[in-house]
């Protein structure tokens, strides 16, 4: 593997202690870790094979669920898009896999296909995208018959905001519901996420779902670090050259940055294919040798470049061919650089792309 290109430095131990925060928050719920897309960027199969007191995963895609279990993952894991096809369906049994249900098409073709499954079913309360409505969820339990009904799901659809009253109403909905049903499972009800974790004083229900909260990451609107929680993903990519230039002369595509003075910077091999946004701001600082220097001229696929003497500090003058610029995590919360792009947190660690060696690091085991 060339030592010349980006690289996600994944610590498995902080995920861990991030599992650990969860247990804190609800204590008494099964939590079922969410590792879709990838573990949101961070490698599934590793992040699974380190959360073994995880109750159950999730994923969104079959091919997630195959892929996990033919690396020998054997606890539950649940398919929250559940299945589209018979081609899923079947595909769902061989490998074991719960399935959350969600609309009538999917109703339908399990109990054409005679198929027995454990099932989620899905209550949209306020999200307004999956699931069915509180009040056609009882002729849907009916309808059920044969399956094994795990529980009730609910997403919540605001805890970004921390002010928002949505989320009381939406807990409110499910659990009344639940009372109000007299199915064996219904009584079961799967419904914070990380933002429900992180802020509610009792997260609600029997099973909790973390996702972003599992890698470090605030889920907030505010973009605040969250103090208690350890950034697992470190993001950096080397420096393949150190040039000088004059004053007045331009960096990058379109000459969007213009040196005021003589100057040096540093180019970086790391861009937009690597997963680093094209669209965020210049000044954006990345991290080397712990200064922080901004970035300058336009993202570009391959490359960045940063001017090292804004700053007029020894380590400015130390930064040479081969040092690790690291563009998020460790000193560099992937929150400030995500509202830098304007974008959240999920997007980035998300976007990190296939061609980044990803090393994962521990510890510990278990």
């Amino acid at each position: 593997m060339s030592s010349r290109q980006a690289t996600a430095i994944i610590d498995l131990d902080a995920i861990r202690h991030n599992f650990d925060q969860v247990k804190l928050r609800a204590p008494a719920s099964k939590v079922m870790a969410i590792i879709k897309a990838d573990a949101y960027g961070h490698g599934a199969s590793k992040v699974a094979e380190a959360l073994v007191a995880a109750d159950a995963f999730g994923v969104a895609r079959v091919s997630e669920a195959v892929k996990l279990r033919e690396s020998g993952i054997g606890q539950p894991i649940c398919l929250l898009e559940g299945v589209n096809d018979p081609e899923e369906l079947n595909l769902a049994s061989v490998y074991e896999l719960q399935v959350v249900l969600h609309n009538q098409e999917q109703l339908e073709l399990m109990a054409n296909r005679g198929a027995r499954r454990h099932v989620w079913v899905k209550v949209d309360t306020g999200m307004g995208r999956l699931g069915f409505s509180v009040e056609e969820t009882p002729s849907v339990l009916q309808k059920l018959g044969h399956q094994g009904l795990l529980g009730l799901m609910t997403h919540l659809a605001d805890t970004g905001d921390r002010r928002s009253t949505m989320t009381d109403q939406q807990v409110s909905r499910i659990t009344s519901l639940a009372n109000d049903l007299d199915v064996p499972g219904s009584e079961v009800l799967s419904i914070a996420n990380s933002g429900g974790l992180l802020a509610l004083q009792k997260p609600p229900g029997d099973w909790v779902r973390p996702g972003l909260m599992l890698y470090g990451a605030s889920p907030f609107d505010d973009l605040d670090p969250i103090p208690s929680l350890q950034p697992a993903m470190s993001f950096g990519a080397p420096v393949i050259s150190v040039r000088a230039i004059k004053q007045g002369e331009s960096v990058g595509y379109g000459g969007i940055w213009t040196a005021d003075k003589d100057s040096t910077i540093a180019v970086i091999a790391a861009g937009y294919a690597d997963g680093y946004p094209r669209e965020i701001a210049q000044g954006t600082p990345v991290l080397v040798n712990g200064v922080r220097y901004p970035l300058v001229g336009r993202v570009s696929m391959d490359m960045i470049c940063i001017q090292l003497d804004h700053s007029y500090s020894e380590e400015a003058h130390s930064v040479k061919v081969g040092d690790r610029a690291i563009l998020w995590g460790d000193d560099l919360p992937v929150e400030e650089i995500a509202d830098k792009a304007g974008t959240i947190p999920y997007t980035l660690l998300c976007g990190v792309t296939a061609r980044v060696n990803r090393q994962h690091r521990s510890n510990r085991r278990g």
